[in-house]
C-alpha cells in the first residue's frame, strides 16, 4: 500500500493531492482509487487509543467507530428496547431464543478484516472476553454487565447468552461491544494491550482503514475500498490536532479544515456570518460537572467529600445559571443531572438544589469550617479549605468555567487551586483518583441505564468510569428496578427515583448542558448526525472533490 503523507505546518495544512493505493481485502493485489475526496476534521485533542476497549475521549471513539464494527448498527432514532432499533452491520440476521436468554448472530460471509482475513464467529467471543478481562480494565466492561458468555456455534454464528432476560439485550450488546480480530490480539497479553504493535497500527473491519498516526499532530484513515458494505463516500477523514480551540476553530472558518465538533464563543459568531462555513446544530447527550473525589484525603480529612453536608454546601455556593450565561452564553442550558433533555425518561421537575451562598456558608460554619479573618480562607483544625481543580488544558470552556467558580468559592472562603493538565495526564489521572475534584464533561450513551457506567457504586479499587468513586445502595437499588422492569411506565417511576436520589446526595456539582453546533464547511453535505455520535453516519457524507478548499 502506497501511504498518503500529510504535510505540518504550526497553524496551516495542506494535504498532498495524491494518488493513493488500497490493498483489496483478500490480498489479490492492488487497484488504485484515484484521486481521493478528504474528509478533514479539526479538534483541539489528539485520540488517546485506537483499542476500542481502552477508548475513553469522544476523540478516540470517533476513530474507532469508523475503523470497527458491531454486530449491528444503531438506527435514528435508537430504541433502547428489543431490536427495533437496529439494522444488520456484522451480523447479516440474528435469531433470538424462545425463552430470549440467548441471540444467535449470523455473521456476513463477505466481512473481511482489512488485511484480508475473514471476520468469525470466533472474533465475536473474543472480543466479548476481551472487553471484561479485568486484566484489560476496560471502562467499558460494565456496559456488557449480565452478558454470561459469548459460544461459537459455527464459523459463521456466535451466540451471546444471558443468565436473565432484560429489556436492553439486544442494546447492550450491539452498542456496547466492537469486534476485534482474534488472529492479530490473541497472543497480546491483556495487561500490555497499548504496548502492543497493534494499538500504533490497528486492522479493523469498518468502512475506513488505518493509515498513520502522528500523535498530537495528526490521523488519517482512507476508504476500505472493496468493503463488505460498501465503499465510503470520502477516500482521506485526517483528524488535525490543533494547538487550543481557538486554533482548531480558525482552521475550519479559514478553510483549511471541514469539520469542528464544537462551536463556542466567537467561532460560533463568525461561523453565523460566513459564506463558506455552517454552523449546525445537532441534539446533544453531554453534561458537564464538577466531580467531587469522595476517596480522597483533602485538607488533612480522608475522603473529605463523601460527607454529603459538605457536598451540598458547595453546591448551594455555585451560582449555576452565571457559570452557563459567562462560559456558554446562549449555547447551553443549567444541568439538572448526569442527564440531558434527550435523555429517556427524564423527570422535568428533577432540580439540584438552588443557589443559596448564605446557607452555603452556614452549612460550612456548622461542618466547623470557619473562616481565617487574615485570608478570608476556612480553616478547620488549623487547615486551610484548599481544592485543588483539575482540568483539561485543551478546552477553553472548561478553563472559563474555572474562573468563575475560583470566584464564587472565594466569596465562600473556599480557595479553589486550578490545576490544569494536558488531556492524557488529565485522563490517566482521573482513572487513577489522583484528584480533588475536577471539571468533567460525560457523554451518555442512548440508554438510560448506562448511568451506572458513570456513577454505580464502586466496589473495591476499581472504580471504571466511576471516577469520583461514587456510592449509594439506595440509587443502585433504584437502577436494578429500573433496568429488569419490562414495563416502562414502571421502568420511567424507578429511573425518575434514581435520577432524584443522586441529585439530592449533591453526587457533584451539575454544571451544564451545551448546546452543539458544529462547524461545517458548505463543500461538505452531513446526514444522520445523532446524539450520541454526530459521526455515525460520517461514511455517508457527500465530501465536494479534492482538499479542505
Amino acid at each position: 500500500m502506497t501511504q498518503s503523507s500529510v504535510l505540518h505546518r504550526q497553524l496551516t495544512l495542506a494535504l498532498a493531492a495524491v494518488t493513493l493505493v488500497a490493498c483489496a481485502p483478500g490480498g489479490d493485489g492492488a487497484r488504485p482509487v484515484g484521486e481521493a475526496t478528504v474528509l478533514t476534521i479539526a479538534t483541539a485533542a489528539d485520540a488517546d487509543a485506537l483499542l476500542p476497549p481502552l477508548v475513553t475521549t469522544t476523540q478516540g471513539k470517533q476513530v474507532v467507530d469508523l475503523l470497527f464494527d458491531h454486530l449491528a448498527e444503531a438506527r435514528e432514532p435508537i430504541t433502547t428496547i428489543g431490536d427495533g432499533g437496529f439494522g444488520p452491520q456484522l451480523a447479516q440476521r440474528w435469531t433470538w431464543a424462545p425463552d430470549s436468554l440467548s441471540i444467535a448472530f449470523v455473521l456476513d460471509p463477505r466481512a473481511r478484516w482489512h488485511d484480508g482475513t475473514p471476520v468469525r464467529a470466533a472474533d465475536v467471543a473474543f472480543s466479548y472476553a476481551l472487553y471484561t478481562d479485568p486484566a484489560v480494565g476496560s471502562i467499558h466492561a460494565g456496559g456488557l454487565a449480565g452478558i454470561d458468555s459469548v459460544t461459537v456455534r459455527d464459523s459463521l454464528t456466535a451466540v451471546v447468552w444471558w443468565a436473565h432476560r432484560h429489556p436492553e439485550q439486544f442494546f447492550q450488546v450491539a452498542y456496547n461491544l466492537a469486534i476485534l480480530p482474534r488472529h492479530l490480539l490473541a497472543a497480546v497479553p491483556r495487561d500490555s494491550l497499548l504496548a502492543s504493535p497493534f494499538a500504533s497500527r490497528p486492522v479493523g473491519s469498518g468502512r475506513y482503514r488505518f493509515v498513520q498516526w502522528n500523535r498530537q499532530r495528526d490521523l488519517l484513515l482512507e476508504a476500505d475500498s472493496a468493503n463488505y458494505r460498501g465503499a465510503p463516500s470520502a477516500g482521506r477523514v485526517v483528524w488535525v490536532v490543533a494547538p487550543d480551540p481557538t486554533a482548531a476553530g480558525l482552521r475550519v472558518l479559514s478553510g483549511e479544515a471541514d469539520v469542528l465538533e464544537t462551536l463556542r464563543g466567537d467561532a460560533y459568531t463568525e461561523a453565523r456570518r460566513s459564506s463558506t462555513v455552517r454552523a449546525v446544530e445537532y441534539p446533544s447527550l453531554d453534561y458537564a460537572y464538577l466531580l467531587f473525589n469522595q476517596r480522597r484525603t483533602i485538607a488533612g480529612t480522608p475522603r473529605l467529600f463523601a460527607d454529603r453536608a459538605l457536598r451540598l454546601a458547595l453546591s448551594q455556593a455555585v451560582n449555576r445559571a452565571a457559570v452557563v450565561a459567562n462560559a456558554l452564553d446562549s449555547l447551553g442550558y443549567v444541568a439538572r443531572g448526569p442527564f440531558t433533555r434527550e435523555t429517556e425518561g427524564v423527570d422535568a421537575t428533577i432540580e439540584p438544589p438552588a443557589f443559596d451562598s448564605a446557607a452555603g456558608a452556614r452549612a460550612l460554619d456548622a461542618l466547623g469550617w470557619v473562616r481565617d479573618p487574615a485570608t478570608g480562607v476556612r480553616q478547620r483544625g488549623g487547615r486551610p479549605l484548599r481544592i485543588g481543580l483539575l482540568l483539561p488544558g485543551s478546552s477553553g470552556t472548561r478553563r472559563r468555567v474555572a474562573v468563575v467558580l475560583q470566584a464564587q468559592f472565594q466569596a465562600v472562603g473556599v480557595q479553589v487551586d486550578v490545576d490544569v493538565a494536558d488531556a492524557k495526564a488529565y485522563g490517566a489521572r482521573l482513572a487513577a483518583g489522583d484528584f480533588d475534584a475536577a471539571l468533567n464533561v460525560w457523554r451518555t450513551d442512548p440508554s438510560p441505564s448506562s448511568i451506572r457506567q458513570v456513577w454505580g457504586s464502586v466496589q473495591g479499587d476499581d472504580a471504571g468510569a466511576n471516577y469520583g468513586r461514587y456510592s449509594n445502595v439506595a440509587f443502585d437499588a433504584a437502577l436494578d428496578s429500573a433496568t429488569t422492569t419490562f414495563d416502562p411506565a414502571v421502568r420511567r417511576r424507578w429511573f425518575t427515583q434514581a435520577y432524584q436520589t443522586i441529585v439530592d446526595d449533591a453526587a457533584a456539582i451539575w454544571l451544564s448542558e451545551p448546546r452543539n453546533f458544529a462547524a461545517i464547511s458548505t463543500r461538505v453535505t452531513p446526514t444522520g448526525m445523532r446524539a450520541d455520535a454526530w459521526w455515525a453516519a460520517l461514511s455517508a457524507w457527500q465530501v465536494a472533490s479534492g482538499d479542505a478548499r
